[in-house]
């Protein structure tokens, strides 16, 4: 029975093989491909920076296996895209094997050189081509290039490799971090893209101007970090083509609104003169830090700006001194604006508006304290020497927006002067509370669409005609321009039938 078992599996594995030859597409033999994308596209590409991977499928939908003699990149070696096969990398990959009605994936990714640039922006193409039964057929392949300024800390080494071999200072394959100094007055302007890799330190007293229409893009928990006696300026126009924008470095269109995606603009303890305007900061971790003042000037001038969609914080301000007008601060996974252990602050006409979707929010869209525990368990004072908003919104979807956390050891001054609130009035009586001046409580403030981020007042908005006349005038226009000094709305736009 043994024998006559092995006899029956041999004759099976013959027949089997036989057949197996005999549908190979190859040959003689006849068939055809089909793939799920015509042209594989790549979104913006910085150069020398490469691209996320791309993937396509082939598609074998006949009876037959087909072995493809070959996939190849048209240009061969001089393209700036390379192809992945069934694992093998290249440029050009023989024998791959698809069964009968089955797929199989091909990745693509693309490096572009910036010497081949005549300008900033400009087209890279190339073709897969699948031969195969002497027949041929292909996928186009098109991206996006975009020449740029770049700072790192390879900037002063011939290659990676040699920047690598020069933080291994132990030998064992283990790297400290490097970063980008600028050490004395430096100016970007928008003839090209500003690309960060690793951190931006301004240091030495320097001062780095940022002008009009400039773009920022940060890798992955890139930072910019400002230290003491050094100034970080950023002076955007109102008009759309002015406007500075800083954001992450990924510009495919999944990650137009994914938080998270690089560091935080850190104005550490000792900074000077800071000053950020007409500038949307998004999609980061925390918008900006901004650490304890040393002078009686502000820490930071921050005006007629966007901070949105930051996964952390949006303004993170600790012991600082911060003047904010016409400010948007919308949808941060933690807390709007934090102003923590004290501080001197004066917020006019400023939307915070928090509907974060990404997750689950805990913590109110305000958080205002005086204290501190250190790690001793003691507590820590820090004076609030004032803390007004004037004209504002402080809005979102949590029951309470607003936390007052105060110890009675040191100062703790606020003032909330015609402004729109949600917040819980079993924690905060209103009617007791003489720092609560002609505010709306509770009140939906109707924004044309909160969903797309618009956050304009929607005609049927509470927030419309009651601001105070008197911080108007301190503030006459708002973020697009428009007058409001005769009956002010509230927040940082003037709805304009």
């Amino acid at each position: 029975m043994r024998a006559v078992i092995s006899t029956l599996i041999f004759l099976l594995l013959i027949i089997t093989s036989c057949n197996k030859d005999d549908d190979i597409l190859g040959g003689e033999n006849t068939g055809s491909l089909s793939f799920s994308v015509d042209t594989l596209l790549f979104d913006t590409v910085f150069t020398t920076v490469g691209s996320a991977t791309r993937y396509l499928k082939v598609f074998n939908n006949s009876n037959n296996d087909i072995n493809l003699k070959s996939v190849y990149l048209s240009k061969g070696k001089s393209s700036p895209f390379r192809i992945n096969v069934d694992g093998e990398s290249g440029d050009l990959v023989n024998d791959v094997f698809i069964r009968k009605n089955d797929s199989l994936y091909i990745f693509a990714d693309v490096n572009i050189n910036p010497n081949e640039a005549l300008n900033s922006y400009f087209i890279e193409e190339d073709e897969i081509m699948f031969e195969y039964n002497n027949e041929t057929q292909k996928v186009d392949l098109t991206a996006w290039g975009i020449d740029a300024h770049f700072y790192s800390g390879i900037a002063d080494h011939q290659s990676e490799s040699q920047y690598l071999d020069s933080l291994d200072f132990d030998g064992d394959g283990s790297y400290e971090y490097k970063f980008y100094n600028i050490k004395t007055i430096t100016d970007w302007i928008n003839d090209k893209p500003h690309v960060i890799y690793g951190d931006i330190w301004i240091t030495n007293g320097a001062s780095l101007n940022i002008g009009p229409g400039s773009n920022i893009y940060l890798h992955n928990n890139s930072n910019i970090i400002v230290t003491e006696s050094s100034t970080l300026n950023m002076n955007g126009g109102q008009n759309t083509d002015q406007l500075i924008t800083v954001q992450g470095d990924r510009l495919e269109n999944y990650y137009q609104d994914i938080p998270g995606q690089w560091g935080k603009i850190w104005l550490t303890a000792g900074s000077i003169n800071n000053k950020i305007e007409y500038t949307i900061i998004q999609n980061g971790t925390i918008g900006l830090q901004i650490d304890s003042v040393v002078n009686e000037n502000p820490s930071l001038e921050l005006k007629n700006s966007i901070i949105n969609n930051m996964s952390g914080l949006g303004i993170l301000a600790q012991g600082a001194h911060v003047i904010g007008e016409n400010l948007l601060v919308t949808n941060c996974g933690q807390y709007g604006v934090a102003l923590n252990i004290g501080g001197k602050y004066d917020f006019k006409h400023c939307t915070f508006a928090n509907y974060y979707t990404s997750t689950s929010r805990q913590t109110p869209n305000l958080f205002i304290n005086n204290y501190y525990e250190d790690i001793n368990g003691i507590i820590q004072y820090r004076p609030l020497e004032e803390a007004n908003f004037s004209n504002c919104i402080i809005y979102g979807d949590n029951e309470n927006e607003l936390i007052l956390d105060y110890d009675n050891g040191t100062d703790f001054n606020y003032n909330f002067d015609h402004c729109l609130i949600k917040l819980d009035t079993t924690i905060h009586n209103l009617n007791e509370n003489p720092f609560f001046n002609q505010c709306l409580v509770n009140e939906e403030p109707k924004f044309i669409d909160k969903d797309m981020w618009n956050f304009e007042l929607d005609s049927t908005s509470p927030a419309i005609n009651i601001g105070s006349e008197n911080t108007a005038l301190l503030v006459p226009f708002d973020i697009n321009g428009n007058s409001r000094i005769v009956l002010p709305d509230l927040g940082c736009f003037e709805r304009i039938e």
